[in-house]
């Protein structure tokens, strides 16, 4: 599984919201990424699979959800949570070598 770091992260969703061409958010961009990336581990999604490639579209749907609250309240979408729980189905295998 393909892990990004933190600016690779921020850049791939960025492009998903296309919101590309400037780093004036980014500050804020990336603490709605941590916030979004650590609910997913809270909710039970292994941390290698919450930083990999394959949550890029989930965080982006929770940094949108985060994005666009209202007075109120945050509401996340169903998509997010749908793909909250399918991510924390997958799992990080190792290959062990036994002799």
């Amino acid at each position: 599984m393909a892990q990004l770091t933190a600016a690779e992260r921020l850049a791939k969703v960025k492009t998903a919201l296309g919101m590309n061409g400037s780093n004036y958010q980014d500050e804020t961009l990336s603490l709605y990424i941590a916030e979004v990336v650590e609910f997913m581990i809270d909710a039970g999604v292994q941390r290698e699979v919450a930083e990999s490639e394959a949550a890029v579209g989930c965080i982006a749907i929770g940094v949108n959800d985060l994005w666009n609250y209202s007075s109120g309240g945050v509401r996340q979408s169903e998509y997010f949570k749908s793909r909250v729980l399918q991510l924390s189905l997958k799992r990080v295998t190792t290959d062990v070598q036994t002799d």
